[in-house]
């Protein structure tokens, strides 16, 4: 990662189109590390390490008691920058002292584009005269030039448009040449919109004569045309295919674990009492005690290494801890809380009288019948 003497801790490595060094993380400061990380996922992707001195280039360490949440990280590139900023953190020990890297990887749906102005409050050397500074501009995009980070330039932008058009168009060249290998007369056109929804139909859109070859149609209807040289098509509704594909996740159903916990956190208050609290860390716990983690409750992105929780797995959450709530406690809470629970339902099953019990005292209480 970086190059540097083990017995004086002096770094060698330079800052470059690749590497940014910075003395500590500042939360303040998190705008200027977004300018930078986007910066590199425009360009040829790039790392950011915290703990290193600028002059003399030392390592240093920083305070990991000031470090944020990825997930927290995440949200904000999220409301700063579109498309998604896909990033990775990790932490280092150097002897006693930590460093604290983030790994940003070129953005495979390229150019990253700022959407919100920011600003950060700077002082001039003597602490004095405190004005407002512009640290990223809406609209703007970010590239990474040797060791300095600016809007990109013309030629740059020329490049990376003309290597989405490229990545666009061998997509579509992928695709004819798959429909050659299967056979013109074989393939169908899946509408993939309604994937995942299951009030909704998955339509496919064939051919005529492709439709006479299927075995799984069993309704449709067939649409005349008056051009002749147009072809007909069938459409198929609530077909089920021999593979699931899923469509990409609408924004809405991209709830990360800590925006989940805050959304549970009234119901767990209110089942628990104000002393029990959760976390991120326990949602995870929370979906695998109820089998929650597959759509359309939940997916794991493995390329970002980041987890979704879906608006129908925050529901079906909500009815299992109402259904089961001793279940979900035991899923995510302290072994105090859990006891403490069980001997709130203990005290309280003690204080209802067993049914038989209740039966004799009615009929106690009944008259006695006349001779």
């Amino acid at each position: 990662m970086i190059d540097y003497d083990p017995a004086t801790l002096r770094v060698k490595s330079r800052e470059g189109r690749k590497l940014e060094l910075k003395e500590s993380f500042v939360k303040a400061q998190l705008a200027s590390y977004e300018r930078t990380m986007a910066a590199f996922a425009n360009s040829m992707g790039g790392t950011i390490i915290f703990g290193v001195l600028d002059k003399p280039r030392l390592i240093v360490g920083t305070d990991p008691a000031g470090f944020m949440d990825e997930s927290d990280i995440t949200i904000r590139l999220r409301a700063d920058f579109s498309p998604e900023l896909p990033f990775e953190s990790k932490t280092y020990q150097v002897g006693a002292l930590t460093l604290l890297a983030f790994y940003v990887q070129p953005a495979v749906d390229r150019p990253i584009i700022c959407q919100k102005t920011r600003s950060k409050q700077t002082r001039d050397a003597q602490g004095n005269n405190p004005r407002d500074e512009i640290v990223i501009t809406d609209a703007t995009i970010y590239y990474r030039y040797s060791a300095q980070t600016t809007p990109i330039a013309y030629t740059e932008l020329r490049a990376l448009l003309d290597e989405r058009e490229e990545r666009r168009l061998r997509i579509i060249m992928e695709t004819l040449k798959a429909v050659e290998r299967v056979g013109y007369e074989k393939v169908g056109v899946v509408d993939a919109t309604s994937f995942g929804d299951s009030a909704k139909a998955t339509n496919l859109y064939v051919s005529k004569e492709t439709a006479k070859s299927m075995n799984f149609i069993d309704q449709g209807r067939f649409t005349e045309s008056s051009d002749e040289s147009s072809p007909a098509y069938l459409v198929v509704g609530r077909v089920s295919l021999g593979e699931v594909v899923h469509a990409p996740m609408e924004e809405a159903d991209k709830n990360l674990p800590n925006e989940v916990a805050a959304t549970l956190l009234p119901l767990v208050h209110e089942l628990y009492g104000n002393s029990v609290s959760l976390h991120a860390s326990g949602i995870k716990a929370l979906l695998s005690a109820f089998g929650l983690l597959e759509m359309p409750h939940h997916e794991w992105d493995t390329k970002i290494r980041r987890r979704y929780i879906t608006r129908v797995g925050i529901e079906e959450l909500k009815a299992k801890m109402r259904a089961e709530p001793l279940k979900a406690l035991q899923s995510f809470a302290s072994k105090k809380a859990i006891k403490a629970y069980e001997d709130g339902l203990a005290a309280a099953q003690a204080d209802v009288p067993p049914a038989a019990a209740v039966a004799v005292q009615v009929a106690e209480q009944q008259p006695a019948p006349g001779i």
